[in-house]
């Protein structure tokens, strides 16, 4: 069952998927999401594979993605490729009038649909604070 959530981010595409796309900067708004580390060397490109480590509802463990597509400053696909995370997960970013829209959809045809209802809530959530983390990034570019 998919997921697709959006959000309009007051920043130009360029700026909200530096931060969006950046595995790094995901523990600052993606719940669940303690640490990750990118296992292929150099920077992001199709097949490179990233390890996280989260907590859900208590409970601690680690999934791998691979990216399957990317278009710089528009387009991360994911699929998850070790852990319990089923799927592909993508991140979008579309230019509007006065910013950006920034889209995930997670696809997974083995999540109930309590799971998928619990799930879009909390992407909503990562949405919005992945807005306050690019509003956040711009206001110190400006001041340094």
């Amino acid at each position: 069952m998919g997921i697709h959530v959006e959000k309009v981010i007051y920043a130009a595409p360029s700026e909200v998927a530096r931060v969006m796309f950046d595995s790094l900067n995901e523990s600052g708004w993606i719940t669940g999401v303690g640490a990750a580390e990118q296992l292929t060397p150099g920077p992001l490109a199709v097949g490179s594979r990233t390890r996280r480590q989260g907590n859900v509802l208590g409970a601690g463990f680690d999934w791998v993605t691979e990216v399957t597509a990317l278009e710089p400053d528009r387009l991360l696909k994911m699929k998850f490729v070790e852990g319990p995370i089923h799927g592909e997960l993508t991140f979008e970013v579309t230019p509007t009038a006065g910013g950006s829209i920034a889209i995930v959809r997670n696809d997974d045809a083995k999540r109930s649909p309590i799971g998928t209802w619990a799930l879009q809530s909390t992407i909503e959530g990562d949405l919005r604070r992945l807005a306050a983390l690019v509003a956040s990034k711009q206001a110190h570019s400006q001041t340094a």
